[in-house]
C-alpha cells in the first residue's frame, strides 16, 4: 500500500510516541488510535493533554520521536517534520474559531480553496458537508447568526473539508449546554462510523469517554499513568483524579497474610477487602467501589454477615446528590457513601449520627497499585 493510500478512507492507524517540551513542561507519551476508533484522553489541568494534540497536529515546535498516520511518517527521529498544513490531521477545539466575516458556506469552503480546489468544487463539497453535519440550509448565514451548537457543527464541517486522515478533538463539548452537547456527541459518533478515521478526544467529562470511546488513556504530569478499555479505566481508576471523575471510591492499603487489602481509617478499625486472585502479603493494593454499593443502616439494624465488609462511623458531612445525599464519616473520610433521600430520612442521617455500613466484596475491585 502506498503512503497516499494508507491515508485515505478509514485505513490508517494514528501512532504517536513523542517527547515534547513547552517552556519548562515535558511530555513523554505514546498513544495509538485505530481506524474508526475514538481514543479518550483524560487528565487534570496541566497534565499535557492539549500539548499532546498540539504535537500531533504539528503546532508544537520542540518535539522528538515518532508520529505516523498509516504508512506516512509525519514526524520522525531522522528529523522529518511534515508541516501542519500537510499532515491531514484535523484539530477541533472548544471554540469554533469560524471567520466572522464569511458565511458558513465560505468558512467550510475556505480550506479546500486554500488547497487549490476550484471555487465551484469547494462550494459543492461545503454543501455536502453542511448536510452531513445537519446544517443544510444554513450556508448563507454568518457565524453570529448560529447558536453555539450550530457553530460547533460548522467547525466540524470545516475540519472535515480538509479531508483529514485523523481528527483531534480538544474539549469540543465543554462550552455547550447539556442537550446541545448530547447532540454534538451523537454527531461525532455518526462521523466516526461513516468516516472510519482515527480520532483522539481530550475531555474532562466522563460522559464523553463513556458514550464515545472504547479505550481511554490517562495523562498526569506529562506521562501516561493508565490506559485500557474505558470500562476498566473508569471502573478501577489508577489515581485519585480519575476516581473523583468517575465517581467511585478508591482506597489503598497493603495485603495481609491472607492476601486481602487492609485499609487503615482515620479513627476506626482497619477494613479488609478480599482480593481475587489472592495478593502476596505486603503488596500495595487499591480497591475501587461505587458509593451507591454501600448499604447504610442504624446501629441496631447492623448486618452481622461475615461475608460482608462492615464498619461503623460517625457522620461528618452530608452533600446533596440527585435523589439523595452523599455521606462521609469521621473514621473513614476517604470513603463516600450514597443514600437515597427516603432511606436517609428513615435511618435518621444527620451530622454526628452513628451508623452502620456494609459492602459486598462482589461490588469491589481489588488490584495491585499502579
Amino acid at each position: 500500500m502506498t503512503g497516499d493510500a494508507a491515508m485515505t478512507g478509514g485505513t490508517a492507524d494514528l501512532v504517536v510516541d513523542v517527547h515534547a517540551q513547552v517552556g519548562g513542561f515535558d511530555l513523554k507519551s505514546a498513544v495509538r488510535a485505530a481506524p474508526g476508533e475514538i481514543l479518550a484522553i483524560l487528565g487534570p489541568n496541566g497534565a499535557g493533554k492539549s500539548t499532546l494534540l498540539g504535537a500531533i497536529a504539528g503546532h508544537v515546535r520542540d518535539v522528538t520521536g515518532t508520529i505516523r498516520l498509516g504508512n506516512v511518517e509525519l514526524h520522525a527521529p531522522s528529523g522529518l517534520r511534515v508541516p501542519p498544513e500537510h499532515r491531514r490531521v484535523g484539530l477541533l477545539g472548544q471554540r469554533s474559531l469560524l471567520f466572522p466575516h464569511l458565511s458558513v458556506l465560505e468558512n467550510i469552503a475556505f480550506g479546500p480553496r486554500a488547497q487549490g480546489v476550484r471555487r465551484a468544487d469547494a462550494r459543492a463539497q461545503a454543501l455536502r458537508l453542511l448536510d452531513e453535519v445537519g446544517l443544510a440550509g444554513f450556508g448563507d448565514r454568518r457565524p453570529s447568526q448560529l447558536s453555539g451548537g450550530q457553530q460547533q457543527r460548522a467547525a466540524i464541517a470545516r475540519a472535515l473539508a480538509a479531508d483529514p486522515g485523523a481528527l483531534l478533538l480538544d474539549e469540543p463539548f465543554s462550552g455547550l449546554d447539556a442537550q446541545t452537547a448530547a447532540q454534538a456527541r451523537r454527531l461525532i459518533a455518526e462521523l466516526r462510523n461513516r468516516r472510519g478515521i482515527p480520532m483522539i478526544l481530550v475531555t474532562h467529562d466522563v460522559v464523553d469517554a463513556v458514550v464515545l470511546a472504547e479505550r481511554t488513556t490517562v495523562l498526569e504530569d506529562g506521562a501516561v499513568v493508565q490506559e485500557g478499555t474505558t470500562r476498566d479505566v473508569l471502573g478501577h481508576p489508577g489515581s485519585a483524579f480519575v476516581a473523583a471523575l468517575a465517581g467511585v471510591n478508591l482506597v489503598t492499603g497493603r495485603a495481609d497474610a491472607a492476601g486481602g487489602l487492609v485499609h487503615l481509617g482515620a479513627g476506626g478499625p482497619p477494613l479488609v477487602f478480599p482480593s481475587r486472585p489472592v495478593a502476596r502479603a505486603g503488596d500495595e493494593l487499591t480497591a475501587a467501589f461505587a458509593p451507591g454499593a454501600v448499604r447504610v443502616r442504624t446501629l441496631d439494624a447492623a448486618a452481622t454477615d461475615p461475608a460482608l465488609i462492615e464498619w461503623t462511623g460517625t457522620v461528618q458531612s452530608l452533600e446533596p446528590i440527585p435523589g439523595g445525599i452523599r455521606i462521609t464519616c469521621v473514621e473513614y473520610p476517604d470513603i463516600a457513601v450514597d443514600c437515597s433521600s427516603s432511606a436517609a430520612v428513615g435511618i435518621g442521617v444527620q451530622p454526628g449520627a452513628r451508623l452502620s455500613f456494609a459492602l459486598s466484596p462482589a461490588d469491589t475491585s481489588v488490584r495491585p497499585a499502579a
